[in-house]
C-alpha cells in the first residue's frame, strides 16, 4: 500500500511540475508580447536564451524572411521597440495557444495565432516555438518562428483615440 501511495504522490508531483511549467511558459509568452507592445526592448530579448534561433517569415511590408542565431543577433530587430516612447498603442492578440510540456517539465513547445493592430494596419499569423527552463529558473525561447500570414492597411480610417503613456497604466504596460 505504501508503494502505491508513493507512486500516486510522485505522479501528482510530476503533474504539478508540468502545470507550473505551463504557467511559466505562458508568462514568458505574455511578457514577450507586452514588451513588444509597450516598448521594453531588454525585456523582449530576455525572453530568449542566449543561443536562441529566431525565424521571421514573410515580414511586412516586403515579405522578407529573416533568420537570427543568438540573442545578440536579434538585438537590431527589436531595438526600435525599446528606443521609442513607452506607450500603450495597440498590440498583439494571441489565440488558440497550445503549450505542451515534456515529462521532465524542462522543455515545452508553443503554438499560437496572432493578430497585431495599430494605426498602421492589421496583420495576422502564427507563432511556433520551443522553450526551456534555464538555470536561473526562467523559461526562455530556444527557437521561435514568427510567420506573417496576412495583413492590410486602413485606407480611409480616422483615429478615434491616441496612444496612452505607460505611466497612466497601473502596471506600466507590463503583464500583471
Amino acid at each position: 500500500m505504501f508503494d502505491e501511495l508513493k507512486d500516486r504522490i510522485d505522479a501528482l508531483e510530476q503533474e504539478v511540475a508540468r502545470l507550473r511549467a505551463r504557467e511559466a511558459v505562458t508568462a514568458t509568452f505574455n511578457r514577450y508580447l507586452y514588451s513588444l507592445d509597450t516598448g521594453y526592448g531588454d525585456d523582449i530579448l530576455d525572453c530568449f536564451a542566449d543561443d536562441a534561433v529566431l525565424d521571421v517569415l514573410n515580414f511586412p511590408p516586403d515579405g522578407v524572411d529573416m533568420h537570427f542565431e543568438g540573442r545578440d543577433a536579434m538585438r537590431p530587430l527589436y531595438e526600435p521597440y525599446g528606443s521609442r516612447e513607452k506607450l500603450i498603442a495597440g498590440g498583439h492578440t494571441s489565440s488558440n495557444i497550445a503549450i505542451v510540456v515534456d515529462e521532465a517539465a524542462a522543455r515545452a513547445s508553443l503554438t499560437a495565432y496572432f493578430t497585431t493592430t495599430s494605426n498602421r494596419g492589421v496583420q495576422g499569423g502564427r507563432y511556433e516555438g520551443t522553450l526551456h527552463l534555464e538555470p536561473d529558473g526562467v523559461w526562455r525561447f530556444t527557437t521561435l518562428a514568427i510567420i506573417s500570414a496576412w495583413g492590410f492597411r486602413p485606407s480611409e480610417a480616422a483615429p478615434v483615440s491616441e496612444a496612452v503613456p505607460v505611466e497612466r497604466s497601473a502596471f506600466a504596460g507590463k503583464p500583471a
